[in-house]
């Protein structure tokens, strides 16, 4: 199993930002950002986990932000 991703420059290594910059949140198709170890939607602040460097953009798999 491989080890857990535990920094943001291990996670930039592996998450292109160009890449990054593709995606979109599927609930409200807001834009991306790297945040430590999952994706937060600008939009709507909802974060996405990355498991094994894939982002998970599944809504029912997000966790809300407290604004």
């Amino acid at each position: 199993m491989p080890a857990p991703l535990n920094s943001r420059s291990e996670l930039a290594s592996v998450i292109d930002a160009s890449i990054v910059e593709q995606l979109a949140c599927p609930v409200c198709l807001g834009s991306l950002r790297v945040a430590e170890t999952k994706l937060v939607c600008a939009g709507c602040g909802r974060s996405y986990p990355i498991v094994d460097g894939i982002p998970v953009l599944i809504a029912e798999r997000a966790a809300s932000l407290d604004r």
